[in-house]
């Protein structure tokens, strides 16, 4: 912009939680500019998140905004980092939550049977658990630690993910059949089922990834050795990519568009490339690779492997390993906080959760937490 403005369009628009407020406008506009102000008893606790879409309605440059990013958000105190960690307990059936500034649990939250997968929208403080034995997600208010509801989903779900700019959450349906769904869609606004996704075959689904910016789901089918790729617009399979035996769980680097799948039996990670749907390298790690953490902030991703209790550290950029962490006994679920640089991993067998440095990459701390921490989910 330079020192002349035109002005055609300054309207004020109040919006409500959770309210959705539609404008159009048709004008030749060279640039757009948005103030926003924020007021009310919970303004420490509210946050403002902005998004755009391409000529085809696709999402781009999805972003959180936060108080020292914009001198026009009036808003008191500094909100920057959550910091809060969620750990799901496979057999104490509940979540263990930890602050991350000291490091230990400040809340232990019951959920269904068998909780195994987990995952945060950090832009509704909502946490989603799937609960693979009760064949449902329990949906958490992060803010007073309750499940808020019980959303019924397929059979074993294992996993689940959530897409922040939709607010749509997929689950991964473990034991699914052949005319059964093997992917439930929830409505993150009402927490109820929108839609089932069936795909072709026995694929038990073991892990599940969402990449916001470009409304991509991608589904690890354990039996088959393949992943689907889900438009998240028509809730359709629109590509199925070869990897190694026993895809297990996926982690997504929206930033980078590359999704990264752990094999649990060829002790590897294939790299997807988002664009093209196709693996553009294969990363040997330890022996039983498990769940997939990337820090988007560094573009580090760390899997713990199960068998050789330790943490592969890859570099997003040259897709090698450049550090490997020892941690606790039979390590499986594991979640990155950009913002703090700290990388949390459950150890299964010690009912621990290691805490890495991501800048030294050691170990800082152990957390004592629930029975069997299987997954962790982080928001920032």
């Amino acid at each position: 912009m330079n020192s002349t403005r035109t002005l055609y369009v300054s309207e004020q628009i109040s919006i409500d939680p959770d309210q959705v407020v539609t404008r159009t406008y048709f004008a030749n506009l060279d640039a757009f500019e948005f103030v926003f102000t924020v007021e009310g008893v919970a303004i420490e606790q509210t946050e403002i998140s902005v998004w755009g879409k391409n000529e085809t309605g696709q999402l781009v440059a999805a972003h959180r905004l936060v108080s020292s990013e914009l001198d026009e958000l009036e808003m008191e105190g500094d909100n920057t980092s959550v910091n809060r960690i969620y750990v799901a307990n496979f057999n104490s059936n509940d979540v263990s939550v930890i602050n991350g500034e000291t490091n230990t649990v400040i809340a232990t939250i019951p959920v269904g049977t068998n909780p195994a997968g987990v995952d945060v929208n950090p832009l509704t403080n909502r946490i989603y658990v799937a609960n693979r034995t009760s064949n449902t997600i329990s949906v958490i208010n992060g803010e007073t630690n309750a499940v808020i509801a019980s959303v019924p989903v397929g059979n074993e779900p294992g996993d689940v993910a959530v897409n922040i700019a939709t607010n749509a959450v997929y689950t991964a349906n473990f034991n699914s059949l052949d005319i059964t769904e093997d992917v439930t869609v929830i409505d993150g606004l009402t927490n109820t089922v929108i839609d089932a996704i069936t795909i072709p075959g026995l694929n038990f689904l073991t892990g599940i990834g969402v990449n916001s910016l470009t409304n991509r789901i991608y589904a690890a089918n354990f039996n088959f050795d393949a992943v689907s790729v889900i438009d998240g617009v028509t809730n359709t399979v629109i590509a199925t990519i070869p990897v190694q035996v026993n895809p297990f769980r996926i982690g997504v680097n929206p930033g980078t568009n590359r999704i990264y799948v752990s094999n649990f039996t060829s002790n590897t990670v294939s790299v997807i490339d988002g664009l093209t749907n196709t693996v553009i390298d294969t990363i040997p790690v330890g022996v039983t690779p498990a769940e997939v953490a990337v820090n988007t902030s560094t573009n580090a991703i760390y899997v713990p492997n199960r068998d050789a209790d330790n943490v592969s550290v890859i570099s997003g950029l040259t897709n090698i390993v450049i550090a490997t962490v020892p941690v606790g006994v039979n390590p499986n679920g594991a979640g990155a906080n950009p913002l703090t640089n700290r990388v949390y991993v459950s150890n299964q067998d010690d009912n621990t959760v290691s805490v890495i440095d991501g800048e030294t990459n050691t170990v800082i701390d152990v957390i004592p937490v629930g029975a069997r921490p299987f997954a962790v989910g982080v928001n920032p």
